[in-house]
């Protein structure tokens, strides 16, 4: 067997293979020696199949299949001869059998390049140290004193705050273009309003009848919308002011817990924890950032790719030559660092078990409420073990690191 390998690019292995038509011949024969015996031809008993009659029935089948196989075996050796780790399953072009059962072809493989591995113990880290917690704190706590809101029918008119139950339709050119809508509740000169909206539904009352026009600029977020004179009709059904609950012990305990004590501390223990977590992932971060900035080379296209398609779902992206362009830079630094935690893993004799897979498994289907099957696919997902390698490199990382 003949083997030439070129290296176009350094995450780039391609290999061009001649394989003697002999083994190609002797591997059909083995396998015609396997189906003699179970081969079912009409007009024969099995197992008295002549031999020429069973090569013309399925000669051309075992062929294909001896091809297959002894391809597999050829990069298996080539691989191994050659010292090639591949990144990705290999991609065959130009096969070619000739005449004379010699067999031919070309495989590109992708691989991590070789590069050598830099000092990432001991790296220095800034802790960062998250500001606002009394801010934070208290916003958490107004969410659940208006979470416990009642809405209480007023008769005067409407004021900032206030909420009205309006039926609304929207035309344009006297044409009605939505609607109508009915028993709509807007808070009046809340921020998710037009302002045009909020100035129409001041002071109004029930029964009131309320139209304003609104002119929306050609450069509008929304492109529905852009360059569009929007006319909008409300109809008044009543005007309700919210009144909060007071932050006392009846609050607490109308939320499940003991004392207004307890729920303080719970949503104290919850900023914390958020913010550690945030702490984490900075640090997280910071290794990221330090281990790719300190190599240069190019990863594997495919990882490249992968995690552009990654981002595109992630976020929700159109799937564009210029949004994946503009995701390049972005994916191009996960897929390199994708190669140097496999590479710090193997230095370290780091691995992910099964039982691992099965509790990170077993952790989503807890902390997000879907089903098992939905999520039981992820334990023979590569990337996902990927992912979990990643966490412990990390982890293994910020304990060593200089943290200031």
């Amino acid at each position: 067997m003949e083997i030439t390998v070129k290296s176009p690019r350094e995450w780039l292995r391609e290999f061009e293979v001649e394989i003697e038509p002999e083994r190609l011949k002797a591997r059909v024969e083995a396998l015609l020696d396997e189906y003699k015996d179970k081969a079912e031809v009409p007009g024969f008993r099995r197992g008295r199949v002549p031999k020429n009659i069973l090569e013309r029935r399925l000669g051309s089948a075992l062929e294909s299949a001896a091809v297959e196989e002894l391809i597999e075996q050829a990069l298996t050796e080539a691989l191994e001869k050659n010292g090639v780790k591949p990144a990705t399953r290999a991609r065959i072009d130009d096969l070619d059998v000739a005449p004379d059962k010699s067999i031919r072809f070309r495989a590109s493989i992708e691989v991590i390049p070789e590069f050598e591995l830099k000092p990432y113990a001991g790296l220095s880290l800034r802790r960062p140290s998250p500001a606002g917690f009394d801010a934070e704190f208290e916003k958490r706590l107004r969410v659940l004193q208006e979470r416990c809101a009642i809405f209480q029918p007023v008769q005067r008119p409407a004021q900032n705050g206030d909420f009205v139950v309006i039926d609304y339709t929207l035309q344009e050119g006297g044409k009605i273009v939505a609607g109508p809508k009915s028993n709509v509740t807007l808070q009046v000169g809340s921020e998710g309003n037009h302002p045009d909206i909020n100035r129409a539904l001041i002071n109004v009352r029930a029964g009131d009848e309320r139209q304003v026009d609104i002119n929306f600029p050609p450069d509008h977020p929304d492109k529905t919308l852009a360059g569009r004179t929007i006319n909008y009709r409300f109809t008044v059904r009543g005007v309700r002011e919210r009144i909060l609950p007071e932050i006392c012990e009846e609050f607490a305990q109308d939320l499940g817990f003991e004392s207004l004590d307890a729920l303080r501390q719970t949503i104290n223990e919850e900023i914390l924890a958020e913010r550690d977590e945030q702490i984490q992932e900075d640090l997280r971060q910071q290794v990221i950032d330090q281990l790719t900035a300190a190599y240069n080379f190019d990863p594997p296209q495919s990882w490249v790719e992968s995690h552009i398609n990654r981002l595109i779902k992630e976020f929700h992206l159109s799937d564009s030559a210029e949004i994946r362009e503009r995701l390049r830079p972005t994916a191009i630094k996960s897929a390199k660092f994708d190669c140097i935690v496999l590479r710090i893993a193997q230095e370290e004799k780091i691995v992910v078990a099964d039982e691992e897979i099965e509790n990170q498994v077993q952790e989503l289907v807890r902390d997000t409420g879907r089903k098992p099957e939905e999520i039981s696919p992820l334990v023979d997902n590569p990337s996902f073990r990927l992912l979990i390698l990643q966490k412990k490199v990390l982890r293994l990382i910020i304990d060593q690191a200089e943290i200031k």
